[in-house]
C-alpha cells in the first residue's frame, strides 16, 4: 500500500505510521513513526486541514532554530525537527521527538482531594500509587524533583530569547510516574525577535495568565518569558500544594463582590494569600494553604516574587538551583 505521508531528504522518503494515534485534538492527530527505523523514537503531528503558508513558515523557523537540548534522561521537548508531506509534496505536518512512554498530564498532581490518595482518585494509574502523596516526605520530594525537571526543560526553551510558550497549563506538560516530563504543543509558541512578533502564540488559559497579560494583549506587544514564569509558578504551586494559589481563601472588602468571583479578576489584582495584598484576604479554617508556611523560606520567597513582582519573577535557572539545594541537602 502506498504511503500517505513522507519526509524530505534529497527526495521523498515514505513514512509508515502506527494506525492508532497517540493523541487527537481539534486541529491535528499525533502518530508514532514505525518506519524508517532511524525515527522510531519520533512521532508526527498531522493537521486535519493541512498547513497554511504561515504555519509552514512558523514550523520552518522552529526547525532552523531549536533549543540546544531537546531530550535528556529527565525531560523531552516535543519540538518540530522536520516537515511531513503528502504525495503531492504539500506540507501536512511535522515530526518531533516522542514524549516519554507511559506519560500522562499533570492533573494527577495539581488537584488534591482531602483525605484521598492518588490511588483513590486515579484508580487506573497504578504506577503513581504511593509515590507522590503530599502526606509523606518522599511524596513531596518527588514532586520537587518533577518541578526541577520541568524547570530544566523550560530553561532550554527560554535560553534562545525567541520563544514564549504562553499557554502553559497542566494539560500541556506530560509526566511519567518516575518524574520524567515532556513539553507538548510547542508549535503554538509565540516567536519573536528584538521585540518584533514573527508568529503569535496561541490564546492563553486565564487561570494561568499573568496579571499583565490582558494589557499586553490589547496593546499587541510581544509577550515576554515573564508570562511563562508566572504560569509555571502557578503550576509548581499546584504540584506542591494541590490547589491553585489564587483559590481557597475568603476575600475581604473591597474585593468581596461578584466582580471578583472568578480567577481572572483575582489574579489581575494579585490577591495571593501570602502576598503584599494579604490584608484583603482571610484564611479559611482549616486553611488549605497551610503547607505553604512549612515550606523552605527560599521557596516561599520565590512564590511571593512570582505572584507579586512581575519584574522579579524567579527564572527557570533560579528554580533549578534552589530545588537542587533542597533535593540534595
Amino acid at each position: 500500500m502506498e504511503s500517505r505521508y513522507y519526509i524530505w531528504n534529497t527526495n521523498l522518503i515514505p513514512l509508515v505510521l502506527d494506525e492508532k494515534p497517540l493523541g487527537k485534538g481539534g486541529q491535528a492527530c499525533v502518530y508514532s513513526i514505525v518506519f524508517p527505523v532511524s525515527l522510531e523514537n519520533h512521532c508526527v503531528k498531522i493537521y486535519h486541514k493541512g498547513c497554511s503558508a504561515e504555519l509552514v513558515n512558523r514550523l520552518q523557523y522552529m526547525i532552523n532554530h531549536p533549543p540546544k537540548q531537546l531530550k535528556t534522561s529527565s525531560f523531552c521537548i516535543c519540538w518540530p525537527i522536520g516537515l511531513v508531506y503528502d504525495k503531492e509534496k504539500k506540507v501536512v505536518g511535522f515530526y518531533m521527538p516522542t514524549a516519554f512512554e507511559h506519560s500522562r498530564d499533570l492533573y494527577i498532581l495539581s488537584y488534591y482531594a482531602k483525605g484521598k490518595k492518588i490511588a483513590d482518585r486515579f484508580k487506573k494509574d497504578i504506577d503513581w500509587f504511593d509515590k507522590y502523596e503530599r502526606s509523606t516526605s518522599e511524596g513531596i520530594m518527588n514532586r520537587l524533583k518533577m518541578i526541577a525537571n520541568i524547570s530544566q526543560a523550560f530553561h532550554q526553551i527560554h535560553k534562545s530569547g525567541n520563544y514564549v510558550a504562553l499557554d502553559i497549563k497542566p494539560m500541556n506538560i506530560l509526566a511519567t510516574s518516575t518524574g520524567r516530563i515532556s513539553v507538548v504543543d510547542t508549535d503554538s509558541f509565540q516567536i519573536a525577535e528584538i521585540d518584533k512578533i514573527l508568529f503569535s502564540g496561541a490564546a492563553a488559559t486565564p487561570e494561568y495568565c499573568a496579571p499583565e497579560f490582558e494589557e499586553q494583549f490589547i496593546q499587541n506587544r510581544p509577550f515576554t518569558i515573564s508570562n511563562d514564569l508566572f504560569s509555571l509558578s502557578v503550576i509548581y504551586y499546584q504540584i506542591i500544594m494541590g490547589l491553585h494559589p489564587f483559590t481557597g481563601m475568603k476575600l475581604l472588602p473591597p474585593y468581596d463582590t461578584d466582580e471578583f468571583s472568578d480567577l481572572k479578576s483575582i489574579i489581575h489584582r494579585s490577591l495571593f494569600l501570602y502576598g503584599s495584598n494579604k490584608r484583603f484576604i482571610e484564611k479559611l479554617t482549616p486553611n488549605p494553604h497551610s503547607f505553604f508556611e512549612r515550606m523552605p523560606r527560599t521557596l516561599q520567597t520565590m512564590f511571593i516574587r512570582a505572584f507579586d513582582a512581575p519584574n522579579y519573577r524567579p527564572t527557570m535557572e533560579e528554580w533549578c538551583k534552589e530545588l537542587y539545594k533542597i533535593i540534595t541537602q
